[in-house]
C-alpha cells in the first residue's frame, strides 16, 4: 500500500490529466449505483443529480456481482458529490481480505467521475462520458490497466431519454463500455435498462437493466426526499442492496 498523503497532493493533477485524456485520446468511454455512482443498478446512465448534492451511503455486493478477486460477499461505503450540474465524482471503498484472512482487513480505493456533455432535450437524449476506478496505486503508472488495484476500471459513454405519459415516467438507459483494467470481465460492450416511476409513487423506481453479463431486476425509492435505498437481484438469483444519505449543499 502506498502513503495516502503522497496520493492526495497529486489527485488535482491527477483528476486534470484525466479530464483532458478523456477527451483528447479516446472516443470511448460503466457508472452504477453498485459502485457509489449515480446509473441504474449496475450499468451507466446519463442521469446526474442537481448541483451541489452529496451522497453518502454503501452497499452490500454479493459475489457475483464483484470480479473474480472476490470469491466471497462484501460491502462497500462510498462519498458522492455533484459540485456541478454536469460534472459528478466519487469515492468509494470495496472491503476485502488480505492475505488470506478470514476477517476484512483492508479496502480497495476507487475514484470515478461523470461529465455530462450532452442534457436532455425534448428529442433529444442526455449524454454522459465517465470512468469507474480511474487510477491504480501504482506510482510509476497510475492509468495502468495491469499494476496495482483497479479491479473496477470501466470507462463508459451512456445516454438517457424519459418520456412522460399519464404522469408516469419511463425511462430508456444504453451505454458502450470499455475495460481499462484486466481484472474486469466483459461479455459485452452494450448494456443498458428501462426505468419506470408510476405516477402515484413519484419517489419509487422500477429497473430492469442488461450489465454486459447478466440480466438484473430490481427497484429505488427515495424515502423522506433524503434516504435513497435500493434492491435488486442479479439473473434472478443473487441479491444485492444498498442505500444512501442525500444531503443539498444548495
Amino acid at each position: 500500500m502506498y502513503n495516502d498523503t503522497y496520493l492526495l497532493k497529486k489527485l488535482p493533477a491527477i483528476l486534470l490529466s484525466v479530464v483532458f485524456s478523456v477527451f483528447l485520446f479516446s472516443t470511448e468511454l460503466t457508472a452504477q449505483t453498485t459502485l457509489g455512482v449515480t446509473g441504474l443498478l449496475n450499468s451507466p446512465s446519463a442521469t446526474m443529480s442537481e448541483d451541489g448534492t452529496v451522497k453518502i451511503g454503501g452497499n452490500f455486493l454479493n459475489t457475483n456481482m464483484t470480479p473474480n478477486t472476490w470469491n466471497y460477499n462484501t460491502f462497500n461505503y462510498f462519498v458522492n458529490i455533484t459540485f456541478l450540474p454536469f460534472f459528478e465524482v466519487a469515492l468509494t471503498n470495496t472491503a476485502f481480505k488480505l492475505g488470506g484472512s478470514e476477517n476484512f482487513n483492508n479496502v480497495d480505493r476507487a475514484i470515478s467521475v461523470r461529465l455530462r456533455v450532452l442534457k436532455e432535450h425534448k428529442y433529444l437524449p442526455s449524454v454522459v462520458v465517465g470512468s469507474n476506478d480511474l487510477l491504480t496505486s501504482n506510482r510509476e503508472n497510475y492509468f495502468s490497466p495491469t499494476k496495482g488495484n483497479k479491479y473496477f476500471g470501466m470507462n463508459y459513454v451512456a445516454a438517457s431519454k424519459h418520456v412522460i405519459f399519464n404522469e408516469n415516467k419511463l425511462g430508456f438507459h444504453a451505454a458502450y463500455n470499455i475495460l481499462s483494467s484486466k481484472k474486469q470481465t466483459l461479455d459485452n460492450p452494450i448494456s443498458g435498462g428501462i426505468t419506470f416511476t408510476p405516477s402515484f409513487a413519484r419517489d419509487l423506481a422500477v429497473i430492469a437493466e442488461y450489465d454486459t453479463r447478466d440480466f438484473n431486476l430490481g427497484g429505488s425509492y427515495l424515502l423522506f426526499k433524503t434516504f435513497y435505498i435500493q434492491a435488486f437481484v442479479q439473473e434472478f438469483k443473487y441479491l444485492s442492496f444498498g442505500g444512501h444519505f442525500i444531503i443539498s449543499l444548495l
